[in-house]
């Protein structure tokens, strides 16, 4: 049988025992709380590149531009002046800025288009500081075709947007029909199915139970909903004189080939669908500058001429 002191040096420490386990269970929530911040922020906050550099090796005079948005941010952009009457919007991706752009515009400027390269808000050198994956970036996109609409020599515009980009054509296309052709590149077919695939590579949390969490977190912070972003429904209501080009890659890890199956399907007649074999994720011009010419200065080619018809 214990003795009395015996049972109190027992209890001391028992509730020392509690007591640490009750700081370290504190101490994790307060870890996890705060972990669960920085997630946040890495989902809804682009990390900024401001250094974009400038369009010199396209060895053709360039402007800088600022544009303003509908929502009234100042994007800053570059303009190339072209030869010929088409205009093409070129739309980076996720934590990117206008400079990743200079390949595809180095093909598309040969061709004669006038270009207009943006930062999307939140990334370069634009203002904002929430990304909402395609959705309000789409104003960003309208404001640079409200610059080449105002340029009286163009009379068609087109966009290429790629990933992160390429939702933001896809949604300004959708409330802008001056938008003539887009061409959409390792893109999503819709934010929820996105998160369904990408989360584990984007989070340093598993899928289940915080996808759902930071999801909802998101949308109080954008103050969007998840189900608004959706490439493939907004390519289902493009109008008939809208054409569509999607190029993916067969080893995309982000996105698998389904999201550009999901949206070619969706999209209306007259569309093209571009399958690499063997391309992961990104801008697929690098390397293919012959069939990128041949295959998407022709695809600007007849959505331009067949609309002037």
């Amino acid at each position: 049988m214990l003795s009395k002191s015996d049972r109190y040096s027992r209890k001391y420490w028992l509730r020392l025992i509690a007591f640490v386990a009750a700081l370290f269970g504190i101490a994790a929530f307060f870890l996890l709380v705060h972990f669960i911040q920085l997630q946040l922020d890495a989902f809804v906050t682009p990390k900024r590149n401001a250094n974009v550099g400038v369009p010199a090796e396209l060895g053709r005079p360039y402007k800088d531009i600022i544009l303003t948005t509908a929502d009234d941010l100042k994007i800053a952009g570059w303009y190339i002046a072209g030869t010929r009457p088409y205009g093409v919007v070129l739309i980076h991706g996720i934590d990117g800025n206008r400079g990743d752009v200079l390949p595809v515009a180095g093909v598309l400027a040969e061709a004669g288009y006038h270009l207009v390269m943006i930062d999307l808000r939140a990334h370069g050198q634009s203002e904002g500081n929430v990304g909402t994956y395609g959705y309000r970036e789409a104003l960003d996109v309208q404001a640079a075709i409200d610059y080449l609409d105002a340029v009286p020599e163009i009379e068609r515009i087109g966009a290429v947007g790629t990933s992160y980009g390429g939702a933001a054509v896809v949604r300004a296309a959708a409330i802008d029909p001056r938008l003539r052709a887009v061409v959409v590149e390792s893109s999503f077919s819709s934010l929820p199915d996105a998160v369904e695939d990408a989360f584990d590579d984007m989070s340093i949390f598993p899928k289940w139970p915080f996808a759902p969490l930071l999801v909802t977190l998101a949308e109080r912070r954008v103050g969007l909903e998840i189900s608004q972003v959706d490439s493939a429904r907004d390519l289902a209501s493009l109008q008939p004189s809208q054409t569509v080009m999607i190029i993916h890659g067969t080893n995309d890890h982000l996105f698998p080939l389904r999201h550009a199956q999901k949206m070619y399907a969706a999209a209306h007649e007259p569309k093209e669908l571009w399958v690499i074999e063997g391309f992961g994720h990104g801008n697929p011009v690098v390397g293919r500058e012959a069939e990128f010419t041949a295959r998407v200065v022709s695809f600007f080619e007849r959505s331009f001429s067949s609309d002037s018809q």
